[in-house]
């Protein structure tokens, strides 16, 4: 084992609560990739280890950690869904002919009801991950990917060209839902309106300059070993587990766009209170519209982040902030809080560093949130992906090529209907 690996992983266990360790036996030496995949009553987990297998193989072995989990007040018909899960992934294992893909199963299905649910399931087999690398004696990195996903064939070399770089500690692949599979036009127009929302908000923060602003889907994650553990590994939220999980590192640097795709599923789920599954519940019963945040939000949003430059060195009394969010600035202490981050900074960029960490997604979100309540209404999706697409085309600099094609195929499923 390393020492360095070793102490991090000593800290990690000391520091946070995490469950005991469900595999002794040593990984392969030449290991290079470790996936974390969660599982809740999930029908077709086969198809995403089956989409691994075809994938392009890396230059060495890759161990996937499914975590097969369920609250302890679980109803009769979860434990025998997860059973039956159990069966086939252990046949699976039995056959599989992949000599570097390696399954390992975690089962746990007493989790505290208090705290089970995305983000204990994901913390479950990425904890295992992170030990597998303190084994292996090696810093590499744990994937995120979900049971109900496929992968571009690209998926590992992409993976493993990126963390052969040092320097990136975390990434996200890129993701497109599979909504061509599904046979209900309802859920393909849901789905469709739904990720269009995701990319113009991201694309939304984009053009209003906030540095951090990328995606946070759970199933595209990726993080090196010894920067999950030193981030506190991966919390126990219900639902947004993945957005905060990101935000707490992308401060702190060495993000990278990873090439490879992820195909998420389109289908509904009530298991969590917002996300995919979620939208796709409210969408097809009529809770949803297709609505996005106002163009407006983001306006707002570029005077202010336009704004930041000055922090370190202008008069905090004579900062002229958007009327807009003054209100939400006094109560989130924002002048104050500006002080004490020169107090503490002997640099400049020390002080943004502290900044931006306090300034992270979830404070912009709070920000976009009072907004919408506060003047900014929401707007109907396609007005506002074509209002950023009109914005991005005067300013001649690259949009998300996958807005305009979501929106044609969003207006092509509403006139057919």
């Amino acid at each position: 084992m390393d020492q360095q690996m070793e102490d991090i992983l000593r800290t990690y266990e000391g520091r946070f609560d995490v469950r005991p360790a469900f595999f002794r036996e040593k990984p392969p030496e030449n290991l290079c990739l470790v996936i974390a995949i969660p599982c809740f009553k999930e029908p077709d987990v086969i198809s995403t280890l089956d989409s691994l297998k075809a994938c392009v193989p890396p230059s060495g072995d890759v161990e996937v950690i499914v975590a097969v989990n369920a609250p302890e007040s679980a109803a009769e018909d979860v434990l025998q869904a997860n059973q039956q899960t159990l069966q086939q992934l252990d046949y699976w294992r039995k056959t599989n002919r992949c000599s570097y893909l390696k399954l390992l199963i975690v089962g746990e299905e007493k989790l505290p009801d208090r705290s089970a649910g995305a983000g204990l399931a994901r913390k479950l087999a990425m904890d295992e991950g992170l030990r597998r690398w303190v084994q292996a004696g090696e810093d590499g990195p744990i994937l995120c990917l979900d049971a109900d996903c496929v992968v571009s064939p690209d998926y590992l070399v992409a993976a493993e060209e990126a963390f052969s770089q040092k320097q990136v500690k975390l990434g996200h692949f890129q993701f497109s839902h599979t909504w061509r599979n599904e046979s209900d036009r309802a859920l393909q127009t849901g789905i469709i309106a739904y990720e269009l929302h995701l990319r113009c908000f991201i694309q939304g923060l984009k053009w209003a300059g906030y540095p951090f602003a990328t995606h946070t889907v759970g199933s595209c994650m990726a993080v090196r070993a010894s920067s999950y553990a030193r981030s506190g590994g991966m919390n126990k939220r219900k639902a947004g587990e993945d957005f905060y999980f990101m935000h707490k590192l992308l401060p702190l640097g060495g993000y990278a766009d990873l090439s490879a795709t992820v195909f998420p599923s389109c289908r509904v789920s009530d298991r969590v209170p917002f996300g995919t599954g979620r939208a796709q519940l409210e969408w097809t019963s009529g809770q949803r519209g297709m609505q996005s945040y106002s163009i407006e939000v983001f306006l707002v949003l570029k005077t202010f982040f336009n704004l930041t430059s000055g922090f370190f060195r202008q008069d905090i009394d004579g900062l002229v902030l958007p009327s807009p969010l003054r209100g939400i600035l006094e109560r989130l202490s924002f002048g104050p809080r500006l002080i004490q981050f020169r107090k503490e900074s002997k640099t400049e960029s020390i002080f943004f560093k502290k900044f931006w960490t306090w300034m992270d997604g979830f404070m912009v979100l709070k920000l976009v949130h009072h907004l919408r309540d506060h003047g900014c209404p929401n707007q109907p999706i396609l007005s506002v992906s074509e209002q950023l697409i009109r914005f991005y085309q005067h300013e001649s600099v690259p949009i998300d090529l996958e807005i305009p094609r979501l929106r044609e195929d969003l207006l092509q499923l509403i006139n057919r209907s």
